[in-house]
C-alpha cells in the first residue's frame, strides 16, 4: 500500500491549508515535521518561514537576505532549513504516526541533505508521509515525483474538499489493516460513521 500523500497544484490553491485541516480532522497528536508558511507585509510577500508541528520557527528565505543562494528574488538560508527541518522530520519518523514535509519545493531541493533524505523515507515504505510538492518541473523534484509509494493528489479549487476525506479516509484504512489495536480500529470505524465516503471517487 503507497504510504505517501503530496499534494500539488498551482501556488495559493490551499494546498498547505489542505494538511493543516487533515491534521485537525485525524488529531495534531499524531502528526510531526514541518511545514513551509509565507512571511508578508502588507502589501507584499517578503519571504517563507519553516514551522515545525511542535511550533518552533525560523526564516528560511527573505527579500533582505544578502545570502548569494537565490530562487527568485529571495535569499535562501539553507543551513537555518536543515537545522530546523531536518530534525523536524527525523524526530517525527521515530515519534509520530505520521511525518508532515511542506514543501519539497525548490527552496528545500537546494539542500543536498533533504533531497537524500526524502528519497530514502518515500522508498522504504515504512512511514505515513504527508506533504507537498511542486507543480513546476525541476530536475530533482521530478525524480521525486517517479518513486513508487506516492500517491499524488494535484489540487485545485473544486477538490479540495474530497482529497481532504480522501487522504483521511486513506490513512484510517491503512491503519485498519496494519494495526490489530482495538484503539485503531474503532478509530475507524467511528470516522467512517461522521464521513460520507460514498461520495469519494477513486482517482
Amino acid at each position: 500500500m503507497e504510504t505517501c500523500f503530496l499534494l500539488t497544484g498551482k501556488p495559493r490553491v490551499g494546498k498547505s491549508k489542505a494538511i493543516k485541516r487533515i491534521i485537525q480532522q485525524i488529531g495534531p497528536e499524531y502528526f510531526g515535521g514541518f511545514y513551509t508558511e509565507e512571511i508578508r507585509n502588507s502589501t507584499n510577500r517578503t519571504g517563507f518561514n519553516c514551522i515545525t508541528l511542535k511550533g518552533e520557527t525560523v526564516c528560511i528565505a527573505s527579500v533582505d537576505s544578502e545570502s548569494s543562494v537565490r530562487v527568485g528574488r529571495y535569499g535562501i538560508d539553507i543551513d537555518a532549513f536543515e537545522n530546523i527541518a531536518l530534525k523536524a522530520v527525523n524526530l517525527s519518523l521515530n515519534t509520530k504516526k505520521i511525518t508532515v514535509i511542506d514543501e519539497i519545493g525548490f527552496m528545500q531541493m537546494l539542500s543536498a541533505p533533504f533531497e537524500t533524505m526524502i528519497h530514502e523515507v518515500i522508498s522504504s515504505s515504512k512511514h505515513i508521509i504527508l506533504g507537498t510538492i511542486c507543480v513546476d518541473s525541476h530536475p530533482s523534484i521530478d525524480k521525486i515525483k517517479e518513486l513508487s509509494g506516492i500517491i499524488p493528489y494535484h489540487l485545485s479549487e473544486e477538490n479540495r474538499e474530497v482529497i481532504t476525506e480522501r487522504i483521511n479516509f486513506s490513512y484510517f484504512l491503512f491503519c485498519e489493516h496494519h494495526y490489530s489495536s482495538w484503539f485503531y480500529r474503532i478509530l475507524f470505524r467511528d470516522y467512517r460513521h461522521n464521513h460520507k465516503f460514498d461520495r469519494i471517487k477513486t482517482r
